[in-house]
């Protein structure tokens, strides 16, 4: 088989005109491009240039494969510069299966970081239920997923602890009576409650936290999206479970406040999941590892 580089001498000389140029284009010497052109000659078996007295000029051969082989070359080269640039991290997308929650306590911060370091890196984000992006994770239709336990996942998709969060019970001026006690769940019996809808991560969770008290989940109002709670229970619709993450602002401001549990319920983890029999993807691969060093850093010292 010839080899490539033949074959890019030998277009860059028909580009030239020149041996000479070529040479120069190509940071070579004159004869070292003769050289590899007697030789794509002899293994094609045919002349491919016609010496001239002004220098140069294709054969009709040689206009043949140089119409034919020029698109080729330039396609390759393009594809070296962009393996380049997907090494250096100048360009790729990472496809990544997520939940609301998880973007919320997580992700945002790290992507925007990640984004900081490689600006050229786009992310394709799948947002769904904790369900969904590890169906995405499995068919492949994502590269990797973000999601906050509990969830099932078969050994052959890796697991990794990212960061963890605790839900909280909220509640806005209309409960005031509950401010400052330490109740238990049954004391809570009779108070419009907001949980997070069927489906959900958080609402499984939450009906195992209620098992371990002997007590079912019962809640009166099930928004399928986390961010409606917080102004539900603003409105005094009902106290309400939410991620203390996407609670702090209104708990600073003092539009709610946390209601104290005796228990309170047990710190969730927001896990990275992949798939191993996924085809590599070096962007991807790059924001794993980014994800993987933030879990690694050790906390900031307390003030």
């Amino acid at each position: 088989m010839v080899s490539y580089d033949y074959y890019r001498v030998f277009c860059c000389a028909a580009r030239r005109g020149s041996f000479s140029r070529a040479a120069e284009e190509l940071m070579s010497s004159q004869p070292a491009v003769s050289h590899i052109i007697a030789n794509l000659e002899q293994q094609l078996g045919c002349s491919l240039f016609a010496r001239t007295g002004r220098g140069i000029a294709l054969t009709a051969e040689g206009e043949l494969l140089y119409r034919l082989a020029a698109p080729a070359c330039a396609q390759l080269e393009q594809a070296e510069a962009a393996l380049a640039g997907a090494l250096r991290l100048e360009s790729g997308t990472v496809r990544l299966g997520t939940t609301e929650i998880a973007m919320r306590c997580l992700l945002i911060d790290a992507m925007g970081a990640f984004h900081a370091r490689h600006p050229s890196i786009r992310f394709h984000i799948v947002n769904s239920s904790a369900a969904g992006a590890l169906a995405a994770l499995r068919e492949g239709t994502v590269d990797l997923a973000v999601v906050p336990e509990p969830v099932q996942t078969a050994r052959s998709l890796p697991r990794r602890s990212l960061s963890a969060f605790r839900d909280i019970l909220i509640a806005g001026d209309a409960f005031s009576h509950l401010r400052g006690r330490r109740l238990s769940l049954a004391e809570l019996e009779g108070i419009p409650l907001i949980c997070a809808g069927h489906g959900t991560s958080t609402r499984l969770f939450l009906e195992r936290f209620y098992q371990s008290q002997g007590l079912p989940l019962t809640p009166d109002m099930e928004p399928m999206s986390t961010d409606l709670i917080l102004p539900m229970v603003r409105a005094g619709l009902g106290i309400g479970y939410i991620p203390e993450p996407l609670a702090r602002e209104a708990l600073g401001r003092g539009d709610v406040f946390p209601v104290a549990l005796r228990p309170a319920p047990p710190a969730r983890q927001v896990v990275l999941v992949t798939n191993p029999s996924l085809p590599g993807n070096l962007a991807a691969d790059a924001f794993r590892a980014f994800l993987t060093g933030l879990a690694e850093e050790p906390p900031a010292p307390a003030d």
